[in-house]
């Protein structure tokens, strides 16, 4: 005989539907501090910075006195040589700093990457420049390349060369700061090449080997189509970088000589904390962001022709 008792124990299903909704429970309590966070100290702020830079809030007035004036702060600043001169000021830097970066990472990846006597010692000291200070090192750099007897001026001058100005050159202070920099910030992309060195399948470079493939054509054909992604994405981090490079220019130069190395984040700053300039400081931030957003997309959209998977 059948039996009609029917029993209350949950299906096998609902177990496991119940066990889905605490684990997605769980990740979102471990998750909710950041998303708070995000939002609080992202969100919020790019959303008033939108804001302000449609206002005339451009000195200290009673909120109840601030006016919508639409885009007249973008207007401005196309009327504004200061501001334009900046932003060119800042793609120099780029062009300097991040082809200068991945190159020099890529090359001291590759020496690590190889066997030799205190190689740890060497991946360890590495690190030193990026984890100081921006200000000690602006110090440290400052007193080495001082034009007037510096000590690098003046082994330049023993061997017979002669010094440039370096800081305090219109021509070299903005390539300068860029090396400083790419000198500082080494540290995060050669460890991030290394560890995609690393990743690359070995047996391609033996049957490169027994095909008789040469260095070059190895690094060319293998190494850079297998390390492309970390490449991409490293291009990528540099770039935006570059255009927040406010605290090194600061320290160093201030901007100076003259507006040879004021780049638009310096701008920026002075105008919103300096001349109180708020709504004008939040449209140029809002058209840098802009820039690097199209620069962004182009090099999402570009990576197809580039970056192997």
């Amino acid at each position: 005989m059948k039996s009609n008792v029917k029993t209350d124990k949950p299906s096998i299903f609902y177990r496991i539907s119940q066990l889905g909704y605490r684990e997605k429970g769980t990740a979102l309590i471990f998750v909710l501090p950041f998303i708070i966070g995000f939002i609080i100290f992202n969100v919020i702020p790019m959303v008033y910075s939108v804001v302000i830079s449609l206002m005339d809030f451009n000195t200290f007035k009673p909120l109840s006195m601030i006016k919508f004036i639409g885009i007249d702060n973008y207007t401005r600043l196309f009327n504004d040589p200061i501001a334009l001169n900046a932003f060119v000021k800042s793609f120099i830097y780029t062009l300097f700093y991040v082809p200068g970066l991945i190159i020099l990472s890529f090359v001291m990846a590759t020496l690590l990457n190889k066997t030799f006597a205190l190689r740890g010692l060497t991946r360890t000291l590495i690190l030193m420049p990026y984890v100081a200070n921006v200000v000690a090192v602006s110090i440290v750099w400052s007193i080495l390349l001082d034009p007037f007897g510096g000590p690098i001026n003046q082994i330049i001058e023993k061997l017979g060369g002669t010094p440039p100005m370096w800081l305090s050159g219109v021509k070299t202070a903005l390539p300068t700061i860029a090396g400083i920099n790419v000198w500082q910030s080494l540290a995060f992309q050669t460890i991030v090449f290394l560890a995609a060195l690393q990743g690359v399948n070995k047996e391609l470079y033996e049957a490169a080997d027994m095909d008789g493939a040469s260095r070059f054509r190895r690094l060319w054909s293998i190494t850079l189509p297998a390390i492309s992604p970390t490449t991409f994405f490293l291009v990528i981090t540099s770039i935006i970088g570059s255009f927040q490079n406010y605290a090194s220019v600061r320290m160093l130069t201030n901007g100076g000589p003259g507006t040879s190395s004021r780049v638009i984040s310096l701008n920026i700053y002075e105008e919103a904390f300096t001349l109180n300039h708020y709504s004008y400081a939040s449209a140029q931030a809002m058209i840098l962001f802009a820039i690097v957003l199209v620069i962004t997309i182009i090099q999402w959209k570009g990576q197809k022709r580039w970056v192997h998977y």
